[in-house]
């Protein structure tokens, strides 16, 4: 790559390849479909066109994935370490992995860097988000950063660094696959590959972006990070101080520990050590082990000698467990107490030599859920999520809890079990409290799905949603200052603070002894309102006791009798004057004719 396409750019200010860079896609592309007889091709992702493709496996759906990352791009140098060494590792596990069933998915990914960010890379962190949106769950990610620098003469020049996740306690999530990878390197490679605390060096990569959200990821680098030929017209694949078996110790570790833990979901891996040994000969394998659970093996052997067997850990030395026999056979049964890296040794304590043979069978938990991979398989949850359906209950909760841990929502509610143990609902019974509400129902209300009343008004929730129309979370619907309970209860309409419409408020004419369901509570003909606003009496239909209804009585606040007292004084009054009047015109009269 770096020969036939040097300079493959990724324009970060637009987001667009070089022509270079476009037809190294094509080559990448080609080489992948060769490589895997036509099963698989690239297609690309993102916005920053990162080119993905999946080996598909065997377990159900929705499957995990092991991630095998690089970066395509190189800038304007050729790029032989960096990073086209790290497309030739993805390519090259996608040709070895051909072959194998594996039960989880595998995801080649080839990104195009963008460091416009001094903090990160752009174009993988649009893949993690691109992961988070399609809700792809990953068991671990093998990214691979420069890999082919080797110099004696600096710190750690000849060998390949592993940086894992911190970010975790579970041994599945950070130490498991990188002490796989070490334990292949020291057994069958050429023990190159080293494990690396600092993990500054890897802050603008995959691994870094897979860490940052809470993914598992092994950063594959050389150990010497600062080489000088990186980013210079140097970095070009024949380059003297570039080794390539370097790049084949990695590449063949890492298809393996993804084989092994590919085959591990499928109960199919299987770990098996034959070996002459000679007299004081041993011959020792790590065991990484992930399940507190038995080792069982068995050590068979024909020559008249003393064999004995032996699990120490790895860490602390510590001898754990020993067997010794010369019968040509011992069987081994050790409860491990911890997950972790543990040696399995087989010792030839005899004078003579024998051709030993191993057969070690543990169990493992991928995921770090508490189940064995193979209960896991047998009862169809994944052995690579802690929570299967995604419901926020991890499998061994689920089992313990007797829901079912491939079903989101046991009982079908709508509601996840985990949100019905945590707010303590029922996931085997849809209606918990009874009120008429499904308990995933009154998860979207924000009800209370123990409490078949939440606001306490006297009415169940079920009947203020479906009845009344009513908000289950507020005592007083309307805000009348009367509980919907009780205004159901009298007959009232608990949606409308007048029920009758008549512009005193239902609470009003309580108080003051009205009808809140009539506008005229004394039937005089005149509405309440009107009665309070001139002072007239709503609840008697006589407000002045004078017989006649306030609804045709012009004075309805004064008596008859007040109104016409006066008038009749007045009136016999002047008839008293008219009449004295008229009986001093008759006097005079009279005493002119005398």
């Amino acid at each position: 790559m770096s020969l036939l396409y040097p300079g493959r750019v990724w324009n970060e200010v637009n987001e667009t390849p070089s022509a270079i860079l476009q037809n190294a896609w094509v080559w990448a592309n080609d080489t992948l479909k060769n490589n895997t007889a036509g099963q698989l091709a690239f297609r690309q992702v993102t916005d920053h066109r990162t080119l993905l493709a999946i080996k598909n496996g065997v377990g159900p759906a929705p499957r995990q994935a092991i991630l095998v990352t690089g970066v395509v791009s190189s800038g304007s140098t050729p790029g032989a370490n960096q990073v086209a060494s790290s497309v030739a590792a993805v390519l090259e596990i996608a040709r070895v992995l051909g072959k194998y069933t594996l039960y989880c998915d595998v995801y080649y990914v080839l990104i195009n860097r963008d460091s416009s960010s001094s903090t990160a890379d752009l174009g993988a962190r649009a893949f993690v988000s691109w992961l988070d949106s399609t809700q792809t769950q990953t068991v671990t990610s093998l990214s691979f950063e420069r890999i082919l620098f080797d110099d004696i003469g600096f710190l750690y020049g000849t060998k390949i660094s592993l940086r894992s996740y911190l970010g975790s306690s579970r041994y599945q999530d950070g130490g498991w696959t990188t002490d796989i990878l070490l334990g292949l390197s020291t057994s069958k490679g050429a023990g190159r590959l080293q494990y690396a605390a600092d993990q500054d060096i890897a802050q603008k990569s995959m691994a870094y972006e897979l860490w940052q959200v809470g993914r598992p990821a092994i950063h594959i680098s050389q150990g010497y990070w600062y080489d000088t030929y990186h980013d210079t017209s140097n970095d070009v694949w024949s380059n003297s101080k570039y080794s390539y078996d370097k790049a084949k110790e990695i590449t063949a570790c890492a298809a393996c520990v993804i084989a092994y833990v590919g085959m591990l979901g499928s109960d199919a891996a299987s770990f098996y050590v034959t070996s002459t040994l000679n007299p004081l000969g041993q011959v020792s394998e790590q065991l990484m082990l992930t399940f507190n659970g038995f080792v069982n093996a068995t050590v068979r052997w024909t020559e008249n000698t003393t064999i004995s067997a032996t699990i120490a850990d790895a860490d602390s030395h510590q001898l754990l467990y020993q067997r010794t026999g010369d019968g040509g056979l011992i069987v081994v049964k050790y409860l491990s107490k911890h997950a972790g890296q543990f040696n399995f040794t087989v010792s030839n304590l005899g004078s003579n030599a024998a051709l030993v043979t191993a057969t070690v069978a543990f169990l493992n938990d991928i995921d770090g859920d508490g189940l064995s991979d193979t209960l896991e398989v047998s009862i169809g949850t994944s052995p690579y999520s802690v929570d299967t359906d995604g419901d926020g209950l991890p499998d061994d909760a689920e089992l313990g809890l007797g829901t079912t841990p491939t079903n989101p929502d046991t009982d079908g509610d709508t509601a996840p079990d985990y949100w019905e143990v945590l707010h303590g609902s029922n996931p085997f019974i849809q209606d918990t409290d009874g009120d008429g509400l499904l308990d995933g129902a009154e998860m979207t209300l924000g009800t209370n799905p123990i409490n078949p009343d939440t606001d306490e008004d006297g009415l169940d929730d079920g009947v203020e949603v479906d009845t009344y129309g009513t908000n289950p979370l507020t005592v007083d619907t309307d805000s009348d200052g009367l509980d919907d309970g009780l205004e159901v209860a009298i007959g009232l309409n608990p949606l409308s603070p007048d029920t009758d419409m008549d512009a005193l408020s239902d609470m009003f004419e309580i108080v003051n002894g009205l009808n809140p369901n009539s506008g005229d509570t004394d039937g005089d003909g005149l509405g309440d309102a009107y009665e309070v606003e001139y002072c007239l009496s709503p609840t008697n239909p006589d407000t002045d006791y004078d017989g006649i209804p306030d609804g045709i009585d012009w004075n309805p606040r004064e008596h008859w009798i007040t109104a016409v007292a006066p008038a009749a004084l007045l009136s016999t009054a002047m008839l008293f004057a008219m009449y004295a009047f008229l009986k001093y015109r008759v006097y005079q009269r009279h005493e002119t004719v005398v």
